[in-house]
């Protein structure tokens, strides 16, 4: 569990490089587990609860990317209770089909504390 901001983006973003990788399990532990997480992921999925967001995750998982996930230019805004990240994803890599990839994204992502650790309740991409 990450206690603070930083330590919680970092973990966002090297569970997104396992995901890559085909490993979706590391964002369960970031995540948080109430029901009113969401996710407005690259793939253009709308996803609202904890189990549709990590049934998006597993289906991301298994499409078959290699390659790696950055954040760059990142900006946070944090309160006691709530932490926002802004930020420039950068991904490049393969497809399964040996097709580069290489995608610039916008980036917002929102965590609550819980329990004194940060966990992920909204992410949200679009492309620029």
């Amino acid at each position: 569990m990450t206690s603070t901001l930083q330590d919680a983006a970092d973990a966002f973003y090297e569970a997104g490089n396992r995901l890559l990788a085909g490993d979706a399990t590391a964002y369960e532990a970031i995540w948080s587990d109430a029901d009113d997480i969401s996710l407005l992921g690259p793939t253009g999925a709308r996803c609202i609860g904890r189990q549709a967001v990590m049934e998006q995750f597993a289906r991301e998982a298994a499409m078959g990317f290699s390659g790696s996930l950055v954040a760059d230019d990142r900006r946070t805004v944090e309160t006691a209770e709530m932490g926002l990240l802004v930020c420039t994803e950068r991904t490049s890599g393969m497809t399964r089909d040996g097709e580069p990839l290489k995608l610039d994204i916008r980036s917002t992502t929102v965590f609550r504390k819980e329990q004194g650790h940060w966990r992920v309740v909204h992410h949200h991409t679009d492309r620029f």
